[in-house]
């Protein structure tokens, strides 16, 4: 099985010059779509939008339902839960009496579990006592299924991010994030988003990697010159309790 991830579209749609975002979205599902085999699913690992606006949600969404498998979303720093859950809600994965963007999906032998990580006073992540609880009766399905988890924020650490290895504004609630998540047995993989480039971790018994932005306009990943101003996506393959990530470059 294989699943794709996308992060941080950052779709504006009140600047004119943030335009090129969408054609990044565009040519990133018309990629995925490419794809023998199709992916499961497709998750974006947040900022949707830049502004939280519902119109940035709509045009999102009307590339996203161009996607030939389904796709799950969860709430990044830009976002706003309000329009994000609005524009979200009709496809029927989200529940309507959580608070917090949180919640479990399966895709036949796979689980897949989204953690929201807003923080309403700041850029990084967040991870609040009523989150944790609400993670832990996610994570603690009687399914043994392999697990994987997505986010917006690494709990841990990242390697070269000299100015803030951690992407969260409490160390401790990071920390304990990264307790929940760990604790369970069934977790083969955490992918998050945030920092618009690649960055791998080892995590517990597993790996957690970060994936770039689709927005190439805001792209931290260093691509030789060729290459540079391109969309770039991750592709999880998952073989039982294993998995295997790779970049896949879109084409201009």
């Amino acid at each position: 099985m294989h699943v794709a991830q996308i992060s941080d579209t950052h779709i504006q749609t009140r600047d004119r010059s943030a335009r090129s975002r969408l054609d990044d979205l565009d040519r990133t599902v018309a990629s995925i779509n490419a794809l023998r085999p199709r992916p499961a699913a497709v998750l974006h690992t947040g900022d949707v939008a830049h502004d939280g606006a519902p119109s940035d949600y709509a045009a999102a969404r009307e590339i996203l339902c161009e996607l030939a498998c389904p796709v799950f979303a969860t709430v990044g720093n830009k976002d706003g839960r309000g329009a994000f859950r609005q524009a979200f809600a009709p496809d029927g994965y989200m529940r309507g009496d959580a608070g917090f963007v949180q919640y479990a999906v399966e895709l036949g032998a796979l689980r897949v579990v989204a953690v929201d990580t807003l923080d309403a006073d700041s850029n990084l992540g967040a991870f609040c006592a009523a989150r944790e609880a609400d993670l832990r009766r996610l994570l603690s399905s009687p399914a043994e299924l392999p697990t994987l988890v997505f986010l917006h924020h690494a709990p841990v650490p990242l390697p070269d991010m000299a100015r803030q290895p951690l992407q969260f504004r409490d160390p401790r609630r990071a920390a304990a994030l990264a307790r929940c998540i760990a604790e369970c047995r069934n977790v083969i993989g955490v992918v998050a988003g945030h920092v618009h480039r690649t960055r791998l971790v080892a995590f517990e018994e597993t790996m957690l990697s970060t994936a770039p932005s689709i927005a190439a306009d805001l792209s931290k990943e260093k691509l030789p010159g060729r290459y540079a101003g391109r969309p770039v996506y991750h592709l999880h393959a998952v073989d039982g309790a294993r998995m295997a990530s790779a970049s896949v470059l879109v084409e201009p």
